[in-house]
């Protein structure tokens, strides 16, 4: 994490703690205040994170507290102001620790609001949710999907994901990946995620990509046919066919499809899929191939890279060797 993202962090949190003290132990807390704290929490997935961790923060505090001797067993308003001291610095030096330790993060990472889902290498999910959208997941792809209701959060971890989303515009589609928020405005598009690089397609609709809270990250709104590369510093958008974008989703069907495409990039997309690894050795990696293959068919592949760009093939340790 960065100096900026972590400073970003610790002071979501501390902001969570100041909102919690006060809804706490505050004499008084209005319909006023309710609504002020909802709106900050309803910024960013960050704010409520860190808000959900403060108020469990105080809560172990108070039941640390009352087992001392501290606190009463039933507290009132007056009995909490007067504690007011006593556990804000308490919970004070919790958040720091917390804070310190990338507090969203860690609670993202386990957080029981999400429910996970995995699959293997070569292995395909489809899920339905109960307002008809579709995930499909790709080959060893980890997902979560919050369980909060009227949320609809998702939290691609890794992998890639092809979403078909029914637009409700009061209950925004929203996934999380590679550092970047993707809001839905009705739509289908694809998202891959791989060693801090992500890539948006759009096939259907539009989409807004942008950074979480407190992430300078330029934002990006998508139409049909675009597809967004997106790193830590920069994002870049290019147009295409919505032919190579239907291909792209091939693998639905259990199926890769390549026009042009380099032996390389063929061979790294094969090994997505199978864990019988393929290499391709010197000034083969830049030859092209075309042609439609089974994802899990390697003979099949390597056959036709054998007798069509006359390449050899040798199987040696487990590895399936292509070279001229």
């Amino acid at each position: 994490m960065s100096d900026a993202a972590e400073n970003s962090a610790q002071d979501i949190q501390m902001e969570a703690s100041r909102w919690v003290i006060a809804r706490r132990a505050g004499e008084e807390w209005s319909a006023d205040d309710q609504a002020r704290l909802e709106s900050w929490l309803d910024q960013s997935t960050a704010h409520r994170v860190a808000f959900w961790r403060a108020d469990q923060a105080w809560n172990r505090t108070f039941r640390a507290a009352a087992l001392k001797g501290f606190a009463p067993q039933t507290p009132s308003r007056s009995n909490l102001g007067s504690m007011f001291r006593f556990m804000a610095l308490r919970v004070a030096a919790s958040l720091i620790v917390i804070a310190g330790l990338g507090a969203a993060g860690a609670y993202l990472m386990r957080g029981p609001e999400y429910a996970t889902y995995r699959t293997p290498i070569g292995g395909r999910e489809t899920l339905t949710l109960s307002d008809g959208s579709q995930i499909e997941l790709n080959t060893n792809t980890v997902l979560r999907f919050s369980r909060r209701a009227g949320q609809r959060e998702v939290i691609l971890d890794r992998g890639e994901a092809y979403f078909q989303v029914k637009h409700d515009p009061a209950h925004p589609f929203v996934v999380l990946a590679g550092g970047r928020r993707i809001t839905d405005i009705g739509t289908k598009f694809l998202v891959r995620g791989e060693s801090g690089r992500l890539e948006v397609a759009l096939l259907e609709g539009r989409v807004l990509l942008s950074a979480p809270h407190g992430i300078d990250a330029p934002s990006a709104d998508l139409t049909a046919g675009n597809v967004a590369v997106a790193t830590a510093s920069d994002t870049s958008i290019t147009k295409h066919p919505l032919q190579s974008l239907r291909d792209a989703l091939s693998w639905r069907d259990g199926m890769l499809v390549f026009h042009h495409t380099t032996l390389a990039q063929a061979v790294a997309e094969f090994n997505r899929y199978n864990r019988t690894k393929l290499t391709v050795a010197g000034a083969a990696a830049a030859l092209t191939i075309d042609g439609k293959f089974a994802a899990r068919d390697i003979e099949a592949f390597t056959e036709t890279a054998e007798d069509v760009l006359r390449l050899t093939v040798t199987r040696e340790n487990g590895q399936t060797i292509l070279s001229r």
